[in-house]
């Protein structure tokens, strides 16, 4: 018979953070895990859908570390999920690393004001529930 931990709680609002952080940060490894492998053929796409209007400034390389961020983010998730409160500390590293990368790689011309707004929303958010992280 499994015995069933009745002490560990898992409010609402962190289990939908995390839920949202989950798919959030899945699609964002995998679309720069792509655009990093595939850097040649997503140049025509970065073109048309950013505000880039060249990828002469980047390289496959520039997409690995925030492939590795969202990789960290996706960990930081999990670890909220369980309730652990190292999981916040990694999120929080990792989301400000993704929100610097693009700006310590070309210019402040590059920092994502809706990526903060996300950001700020979900660490307030994780913030909040902090509490029932152990």
């Amino acid at each position: 018979m499994k015995q069933v931990n009745k002490t560990a709680y898992r409010p609402a609002l962190l289990s939908a953070l995390c839920i949202l952080t989950f798919i959030g940060s899945t699609i964002g490894f995998l679309g720069h895990f792509l655009a990093s492998v595939f850097f040649e053929q997503a140049t025509d796409i970065i073109i048309t859908y950013s505000s880039w209007h060249t990828t002469e400034s980047i390289s496959p390389f520039y997409f690995t570390p925030l492939m590795v961020m969202f990789a960290l983010s996706l960990i930081a998730a999990i670890r909220m999920w369980k309730l652990h409160r190292d999981g916040y500390y990694l999120y929080l590293i990792s989301q400000l690393v993704i929100l610097f990368i693009p700006v310590l790689w070309n210019t402040w011309n590059e920092f994502s004001a809706i990526n903060a707004i996300f950001t700020t929303v979900f660490v307030v958010g994780y913030s909040i529930n902090l509490k029932w992280l152990k």
